[in-house]
């Protein structure tokens, strides 16, 4: 049993966070989990693997250990399986709990400043989203690689601290600050930390120079001293367990206090000491959090996780210094940050199985009636920005899925992180749909999901019926009620027609667009003349080469507002296709009115 005395002190933060964080092996996916998950659907070759490893993306991050790498192995794998998942980070976070004891002792010489960081980390509330959510498991890998290679900087390791260096880009761009974090430790070895700046700087030039511009407001940056002295203020108070930006209850004023108290204590012995490591604690959070001070539309709470580490530094010397007068202010730490962690861990909880309830419904449905379109109705605002925008539904075989219309009436407009729209299926293509038999409506308002179709077919018979669609995707077959003779049934993304064809379409708009398709092994090698008509007159005449198959038509003036257009459409030369000697025109994807 030597050895438990000598390593079981290793032990004690992973075992306190297991029992602190143990339900978070019973949370599901949620929000951006399902576009990264999303990934697998896009690697068809070699060329599209690396593609999804390395494009860049999400504000543009490449992150092909972290945010690629992890969920598509998961997805492959588990599928929509959320607990191996779950237990991989958890260990992860663990190991990384033992890394940091580890190298607290070698620089203390203290098992109980060791114990004590690792505890005051462990507890912090940050680990909570990380450990509950996977999108931000980047938070988790992160410091294993950070630690990884301070130790092997701490035992002269050189070719070991440069490999973790190295796959610490892989895993998140914060880990440009780790020379600086070398070099503030070890400045006696600063000709060996010379490359690692110059590699920093390299990669933060080269990211900035490959990832897109980012557009987005919440991520717009601001160098103001004010501003970063405005963002600092307010992770100082959420690193002592005060709040998170999103959160206000009953209990922020004691937090507050309880804030106010550790920072205190922690401030107190620290001008009573001066002691270097506990120095080194608050360079080390002020280092980590460095770079996302510039963003102050952007404060968020798992950016603390790296940072936290530093004050569990401070707070384990502090303890070992002066224990008498550190009691208090870490037992204020230790509460704050943990009654944060469990609210944190609660909320994503709950978000996760909201979002479990509803994709495992729309699952259900579609193994239900295998083919059809599923429509949803009664999407709140929430579950659509928490779980339908990033499109969980297509992780679901055969699963075609939107939303009634109208829903967007009822979702809060958020253009800087998508277009609602985008996800509601128009009243015209619903209306055919339903009207068809081709589409399913289930009502996502409760637990389980229930079919409401008959309710929507009345409405679809009676409010939609006199809309027509300006567009039609040929490919669906929402729509075929406003095509008339001399259509074929679809084929694999087009629908081809006669020599030929009837088809009618909304309005207003001012020209007529046709997207069309040729195969290389047509019979005809030449272009095809497309004659568009109206009421027997003459639209337009086009010509469509092999190589360009679209085309636009300008309307006359007296057209542009009109309800219905009732179009004329024929093709030449035709050809017959065997064995059945069908004579066919043209395959179209779409045609509409814009």
């Amino acid at each position: 049993m030597n050895w438990v005395r000598r390593w079981g002190w290793l032990a004690v933060a992973p075992l306190v966070c297991l029992l602190v964080y143990r339900q978070s092996f019973v949370v599901w996916f949620a929000r951006d989990d399902f576009a990264w998950l999303g990934i697998s659907a896009e690697i068809l070759d070699f060329p599209s693997l690396l593609r999804a490893l390395f494009e860049p993306r999400a504000q543009g991050t490449i992150r092909p250990l972290s945010d690629r790498l992890p969920f598509l192995l998961s997805y492959t794998w588990f599928g929509l399986e959320a607990k191996p998942l779950r237990i991989a980070i958890f260990v992860a976070q663990c190991a990384n709990l033992v890394l940091f004891a580890r190298l607290v002792y070698l620089w203390t010489a203290s098992r109980v400043a060791a114990v004590v960081a690792s505890l005051c980390w462990t507890l912090h509330s940050s680990l909570a989203q990380p450990l509950t959510w996977a999108s931000a498991m980047n938070q988790i890998l992160w410091p294993g690689c950070l630690l990884s290679a301070l130790l092997c900087r701490h035992a002269g390791r050189r070719l070991g601290e440069w490999i973790f260096f190295v796959l610490g880009f892989g895993v998140l761009e914060l880990n440009v600050v780790y020379p600086v974090l070398a070099l503030l430790r070890y400045p006696d070895r600063w000709r060996s930390t010379m490359p690692l700046l110059a590699v920093s700087a390299a990669y933060a030039l080269g990211n900035r120079w490959i990832a897109p511009a980012n557009t987005s407001p919440v991520y717009a940056m601001n160098a103001h001293p004010l501003s970063i002295l405005h963002t600092l203020g307010q992770y100082v108070l959420m690193s002592m367990g005060s709040f998170v930006p999103w959160s206000v209850h009953a209990r922020t004023p004691y937090l507050l206090g309880a804030t106010l108290l550790a920072l205190g204590g922690l401030v107190a012995v620290g001008l009573l000491e001066r002691n270097r490591l506990m120095l080194f604690g608050g360079a080390w959070f002020l280092v980590c959090l460095g770079p996302v001070l510039l963003l102050p539309g952007h404060i968020t709470d798992y950016y603390m996780v790296v940072p936290a580490a530093g004050l569990g530094l401070a707070f384990g010397v502090a303890a070992v210094r002066r224990p008498r007068l550190m009691v208090l202010p870490l037992a204020a730490y230790g509460a704050g940050s943990y009654l944060l962690g469990q609210e944190i861990l609660l909320y994503n909880r709950r978000q996760a199985e909201a979002a479990r309830v509803l994709v495992r419904g729309v699952e259900q449905a579609v193994a239900l009636h295998p083919g059809k379109t599923i429509l949803l109705a009664g999407i709140s605002s929430d579950q659509f920005w928490n779980i339908v925008v990033d499109d969980p539904f297509r992780l679901i075989p055969g699963a075609r899925v939107y939303l009634v219309p109208g829903s967007e009436e009822n979702i809060d407009s958020h253009p800087e992180l998508g277009d609602r729209l985008r996800h509601v299926l128009p009243r015209p293509q619903a209306r055919g749909a339903l009207l068809s038999g081709e589409a399913i409506v289930y009502a996502a308002g409760g637990k389980p999901l229930r079919n409401i179709t008959r309710y929507y077919r009345e409405i679809a018979t009676v409010e939609w019926a006199r809309e027509l669609a300006p567009v039609v995707e040929l490919s669906q077959p929402f729509l075929s009620g406003q095509l008339g003779e001399g259509w074929e049934p679809i084929e694999q993304g087009f629908r081809w027609m006669h020599p030929r064809a009837e088809i009618t379409l909304g309005g207003p708009g001012k020209t007529l667009f046709f997207e069309c398709y040729r195969a290389e092994t047509e019979p005809r090698p030449g272009p095809v003349t497309l004659t568009v008509r109206h009421a027997g007159q003459v639209l337009g005449v086009l010509t469509l080469p092999r190589d360009r198959c679209r085309g636009e038509v300008a309307l006359p003036e007296h057209l542009w507002a009109a309800p219905a257009l009732r179009l004329e459409l024929t093709a030449g030369p035709a050809f017959t296709l065997p064995p059945d000697s069908r004579a066919l025109g043209l395959a179209f994807g779409s045609i509409g009115r814009k």
